[in-house]
């Protein structure tokens, strides 16, 4: 199922439930008979960098929040590299707690990323997007920073996103 036939339908799918008041496919271990809830409400996925209070990942019902992922942490690779290699980096993280919480890049509804400098750096960042998304790329939105408000010297893009889980 492609992401346009998962958005379309997301809005008719409680709708068709509560006429119906019925359920073909057998009910998840998220889900409560019960009262009809989302359960859990909000799970955590896995563990910030640096004992940051921020989540990496929380997972509520069939949707992955994935908090925002810097591109570049010194103990990954002592040079930062230009915007590109940052936005592979951030990524190839991404990626990663995806797979965990049981999603793919390919799941990915909506990015959000934060940009240093994004005349000179959107252009590197759009070819580093397009390795992972060559086809049916998410929604995209970004907000534009100094370099020096990035949080960290060097950091040039974070980026975070939502998805889905099958």
């Amino acid at each position: 199922m492609n992401r346009l036939e998962i958005l379309s339908g997301l809005t008719l799918l409680p709708l068709a439930g509560a006429l119906l008041n019925t359920r073909s496919a057998p009910p998840s271990p998220l889900y409560s008979d019960e009262d009809g809830e989302w359960l859990p409400k909000k799970l955590l996925i896995g563990t910030s960098r640096n004992g940051s209070l921020i989540s990496k990942c929380l997972r509520s019902g069939h949707l992955l929040f994935v908090a925002g992922i810097g591109g570049w942490y010194e103990s990954d690779r002592p040079d930062p590299g230009d915007a590109k290699v940052q936005v592979l980096s951030a990524l190839a993280s991404m990626k990663e707690s995806l797979e965990i919480a049981g999603s793919n890049m390919s799941n990915v509804l909506q990015i959000f990323m934060t940009v240093a400098d994004p005349n000179k750096n959107l252009d590197l960042i759009n070819e580093g997007l397009f390795e992972y998304f060559p086809n049916d790329p998410p929604a995209r939105s970004f907000s534009s920073s100094k370099v020096t408000q990035m949080g960290r010297d060097g950091i040039l893009v974070q980026i975070g996103c939502i998805a889905y889980v099958d």
